[in-house]
């Protein structure tokens, strides 16, 4: 990396012409930008502009350019992001020597998997490029048209086997992938034929099962079974497992095949909550070992509060799963109904040493304060300006200047995967000193610091959300609990599904929102910190005047949307506690959601110097 040695002074002169330098690189005048680039030399993002010209350039790059770009942005994120439209144009190209030149060992994306072993094969490694094309090969899904010619090849040399093709029919079957089975299944020789042909049928008529593949110790009749039990399980779990048994009675099952065909059976029994397979997968569970799958049963068990199933299937978890503080809590209660009260205080007592949702649950429970452990984090006044001048944090600096936070959250990624924890805790440290709270929740979150709450829960922008919260008469800790868990407080934070800002609104929501108070919208506004926090608490209030205040409810609706919600409620006979109601919500995102924003918000609370509780009493006296 170039040497950071630019006076304060020169600054301003650098930023001006890194950004002519960039607008240069956009048009394609590249005579203007050879002519700024030699007075950049010693800018922080130097390395950026040679990544965006090489980057535009990548046939005309030689593999000692290359190389040496990669030695100079090592410790950014830039080396990947070079690699792969370097590699893939070197590929599209066939420019096989070049591309091991750059790329001597496999890669990690599939498309330039199959250039590397195309490229093996070109220079003279079979073994290295037939192994390749195999692992490749034996997916459930399509591959990319980069690895056609490589299949093909591979093909041609004769080492397509049945065994080969059978491997990847399963897979495809697993995938659900009709066309690709039938692709693959015109592969396979005569002899592999009629196995085939029995798989594609249970495919379409997996009850029929029965007629169409023989009871016998083979192989492949075993896989048939296994899978086609395992894909009957999602739609008739009863039938299905009816099926399983009278094969399972007369067949040799390896462990794998034994193993698939049951856990589908007893998730799909979980999930349609059958209790006529109940009595076979309470055996199942037990000699199955799968924790997720004893979690999905304990929860059905809390549902229906049925503290005897709740009691025996903790029992089958493994040590490590009965040691998470929710288990525990569960636990407590399970002796608390038995009238085991000092069994259930003192597990209680345990629990309510966490800082988390069920600590504080416990905590309650008990009548005790919350445990907080809080930790004050300093950074040593030595250590502080030699951390400024590190070569990332220099470069996120001037990210931020150009109004590029994607990519300076990209470099502090990539410097939290090559430090230690003592370091990682010291750039929290930092970037809270900077202002840099995404970073420095990210930050004290990899170094496990999780005492460190000034680092891990930061009070941004508190003129704003105490404007909205008074506004909207909510606690301002509940609206930083949302942004902090829906954001980290990144403004400029968008989801996969499209949600959008501080607050993660989705824009349909936003536009509603903006349209009931009479407010300018945009999509692109709910990036605005002001905007979306205006959006954000006036759409939290309504989901609370919905649920007659309760928070519970609304930080669900908040996530799930109002009309999931609706239809957890239960029916007035079937109610359940404010806890059991959280535990069994049905989707574990919006489970882990309500959880969590309940905590944070207590953790808030006490950051602010205010007194809280984790529910209120409306909420632990209603039933849901």
């Amino acid at each position: 990396m170039p040497a950071l040695s630019l006076q304060a002074a020169e600054l301003p002169l650098a930023r001006e012409g890194y950004s002519s330098a960039i607008r240069a690189i956009d048009r394609g005048q590249w005579t203007e930008y050879q002519q700024l680039r030699p007075g950049l030399e010693e800018y922080p993002l130097a390395i950026y502009l040679d990544y965006f010209e090489l980057s535009r350039k990548t046939r005309q790059v030689r593999p000692g350019d290359a190389n040496l770009f990669l030695q100079r942005s090592q410790g950014s994120p830039l080396p990947n992001r070079f690699l792969d439209g370097y590699l893939s144009q070197a590929g599209r190209d066939g420019r096989w020597r070049d591309f091991l030149a750059v790329m001597p060992t496999e890669p990690n994306s599939i498309d330039l998997k199959c250039y590397y072993f195309r490229a093996r094969l070109a220079e003279g490694d079979p073994l290295a490029a037939w192994e390749g094309a195999e692992r490749l090969w034996v997916h459930g899904e399509s591959r990319p048209k980069a690895c056609d010619p490589l299949f093909a090849a591979w093909q041609r040399a004769g080492q397509l086997s049945d065994d080969i093709v059978w491997a990847r029919l399963l897979k495809a079957f697993e995938a659900r992938q009709r066309s690709l089975m039938n692709y693959v299944a015109r592969k396979g020789s005569d002899s592999l034929r009629p196995w085939s042909e029995r798989l594609l049928e249970v495919y379409s008529s997996p009850d029929r099962m029965r007629g169409l593949v023989p009871a016998v110790d083979d192989p492949r009749a075993a896989d048939i079974v296994a899978y086609g039990s395992a894909y009957f399980a999602r739609y008739k779990p009863v039938p299905a497992l009816q099926q399983w048994l009278h094969y399972a009675g007369q067949m040799h099952f390896s462990e794998p095949q034994r193993a698939l065909a049951e856990k589908a059976l007893v998730l799909r029994s979980l999930f349609a909550r059958s209790e006529d397979n109940l009595p076979w997968v309470e055996q199942a569970l037990a000699r199955l070992g799968d924790d997720s799958l004893v979690e999905i049963r304990l929860r059905w068990a809390l549902q229906e509060q049925d503290w005897t199933a709740l009691a025996a299937n903790l029992q089958k978890l493994s040590l490590e799963a009965r040691g998470d503080p929710g288990w525990r809590y569960w636990q407590a209660v399970v002796h608390e109904r038995a009238g085991e009260r000092e069994l259930a205080q003192a597990l209680l007592r345990d629990v309510a040493r966490e800082r988390d949702y069920y600590g504080f649950l416990a905590a309650e429970r008990l009548g005790q304060p919350p445990a907080f452990n809080h930790q004050v984090t300093v950074l040593a006044p030595e250590r502080a300006e030699p951390l400024r001048q590190l070569p990332v944090v220099r470069r996120i600096q001037e990210l931020y200047h150009h109004d590029e936070e994607n990519l300076a959250h990209s470099e502090w990624y990539q410097v939290l995967q090559v430090t230690t924890p003592a370091e990682q805790q010291e750039l929290a440290t930092l970037a809270s000193n900077l202002g840099w709270h995404r970073m420095a929740i990210d930050a004290a979150n990899k170094a496990q610091a999780w005492d460190a709450l000034d680092l891990r829960f930061p009070t941004p922008y508190q003129d704003t959300f105490s404007r909205h919260a008074s506004q909207r008469q909510v606690p301002v800790t509940e609206l930083m609990a949302i942004a902090r868990r829906e954001s980290a407080f990144y403004a400029g934070a968008r989801s996969p599904v499209g949600a959008r800002g501080l607050m993660q609104i989705m824009p349909a929501t936003g536009k509603q929102v903006a349209a009931q108070l009479k407010t300018s919208h945009s999509d692109q506004a709910l990036y605005d910190v002001e905007h979306n926090v205006l959006l954000g608490s006036a759409y939290y209030r309504q989901l609370l005047d919905r649920y007659g205040g309760n928070r519970v409810l609304a930080m669900a609706a908040y996530n799930a949307g109002p009309h999931r919600v609706d239809r957890w409620r239960n029916k007035p006979e079937q109610t359940v506690p404010v806890d059991v109601w959280i535990e069994t919500i049905p989707f574990r995102e919006t489970r882990n959601y309500v959880k969590a924003v309940l905590a944070y918000n207590l953790v808030f609370k006490y950051l602010l110097g205010e007194e809280g509780t984790l529910l209120t009493e409306q909420e632990r006296r209603l039933t849901y």
